[in-house]
């Protein structure tokens, strides 16, 4: 194995696309094929299960692909630590943001000052869902994320720093019964109501799913299930269902438009938290740290 086979491999097995692995590793698909190709020619192994609509890991690959990035992950530790002597932090820092809440445009000026700071590490951001990220932040996929997660949602093993919370609001849209009330209870919100709600794994999935279960409800109709906050919103102000968001979101929507009503819930403890999440006691990538030290403004 060499280590450039195995860096394709991981891009391959994260992207489950050879195309979109290749501009990834900035390298025209018929090299990275190429090398993938041989790879398993050398180990004698199928690494991965091709047709011709997907591309998914084989028994082989699936064996694989924690070694491999384990390794990469070191050799990239180990690179930047050298840098470091030097005072130049380089490497690679793979963040995990989720989007749409009211501290959004904070967390980006700090990526961006980051980047100012050390612009030999290539930042790679990805959203997957707080759930999904947490446990990748776990098992060394992430070295950083935010995510809409209160400490004891998260696995164990993980240092977890709050850094705000906003209320949940309800959303409905002008025909709804409960349009132009400021309060609601849930469970009469939930009464003869569908919901408009982001997907399972999502940080505000989780709250949301809790407030519920403050109330007493353990189910409700959910008519929708999107994977963006705006586009709930959109679809709740269409009359299609209720949704329960951040408040910050809410507000944006109802300020451009008057399809909107904005009820704040009965339940104090309806919040949606950010939080900041890494391994204990520290990342162990050099460039996470120095993440960590941008967050603190040192």
């Amino acid at each position: 194995m060499d280590i450039r086979q195995l860096e394709y491999f991981v891009a391959v097995a994260e992207e489950a696309n050879f195309t979109r692995a290749a501009a990834r590793c900035h390298v025209v698909q018929s090299a990275l094929s190429y090398q993938i190709a041989r790879f398993e020619r050398d180990i004698d192994l199928r690494l991965f299960e091709r047709t011709s609509r997907s591309v998914r890991l084989s028994q082989a690959g699936e064996l694989l692909l924690p070694y491999a990035r384990r390794i990469l992950a070191e050799l990239d530790e180990a690179a930047s630590a050298l840098a470091g002597l030097s005072g130049v932090v380089t490497g690679r820092m793979r963040l995990g943001m989720i989007g749409a809440v009211e501290t959004t445009s904070e967390i980006e000026a700090t990526v961006a000052d980051f980047h100012r700071r050390h612009p030999g590490v290539e930042i790679a951001i990805s959203d997957n869902g707080s759930v999904i990220m947490a446990e990748q932040v776990r098992t060394g996929e992430l070295d950083l994320a935010f995510v809409g997660l209160f400490a004891d949602q998260i696995p164990d093993g993980l240092a977890h720093r709050l850094l705000a919370t906003e209320p949940l609001v309800a959303v409905v849209g002008r025909t709804h019964p409960l349009f132009g009330r400021t309060c609601v209870r849930l469970p009469e919100l939930a009464e003869d109501t569908r919901f408009i709600e982001l997907r399972v794994g999502s940080g505000l999935r989780l709250q949301v799913d809790a407030a519920f279960t403050r109330a007493g409800i353990t189910t409700r109709s959910v008519a929708f299930e999107l994977t963006n906050l705006d586009d709930i919103i959109r679809v709740a102000a269409l009359d299609l269902g209720a949704a329960i968001v951040t408040a910050s979101a809410a507000r944006k929507a109802s300020e451009s438009s008057g399809n909107i009503g904005v009820l704040r819930l009965d339940d104090h403890a309806a919040q949606h938290p950010v939080s900041l999440i890494h391994r204990k006691p520290a990342p162990s990538a050099p460039s996470a740290r120095a993440f960590l030290a941008t967050l603190d403004g040192s």
